[in-house]
């Protein structure tokens, strides 16, 4: 597994026999939160937990904004379930309903849904207006992994 150190940013590789076991920064030698590595996806993010289940993730970050009445998001979204759970321990994904969190939708002038954003290490690295499809996905996201 990698994922990144929240106290100095490095990078980290975590054998499977360390996860859930005092892993610890390679760099500054803080433990490094493994357990995030099991959170069941996709995360429903919502403006009161945006920080720590977006920005203070440990791991590169998939957005998917969407709405309810949006027929093209329902279509995508057995995509993005999909992308979540073969990306499990590599890329958080989350959902954010942008009818039910409006100061997201403000903060990012979300106008049109279904839009994607990806986050890594705290930081806004593309915003992606529309859908890709499951290998789109996948390549977008190894930069980041």
């Amino acid at each position: 597994y990698k994922m990144r150190c929240m106290q100095c940013g490095a990078r980290n590789r975590v054998p499977a026999d360390r996860v859930g076991s005092g892993a610890k920064c390679g760099q500054c030698c803080s433990p490094l939160k493994t357990d995030e590595l099991f959170t069941p996806q996709p995360v429903m993010v919502t403006d009161a937990d945006f920080e720590s289940q977006v920005l203070k993730s440990p791991l590169p970050v998939l957005l998917f904004a969407w709405a309810p009445w949006c027929s093209t998001c329902g279509a995508v979204s057995p995509i993005i379930e999909q992308f979540a759970s073969e990306s499990k321990g590599r890329v958080r994904v989350g959902k954010l309903n942008i009818d039910a969190n409006p100061n997201l939708a403000n903060r990012f002038s979300i106008m049109s849904v279904p839009f994607l954003f990806i986050f890594d290490h705290g930081e806004l690295k593309e915003s992606l207006p529309g859908t890709l499809q499951k290998h789109e996905l996948m390549l977008k996201m190894a930069h980041y992994v």
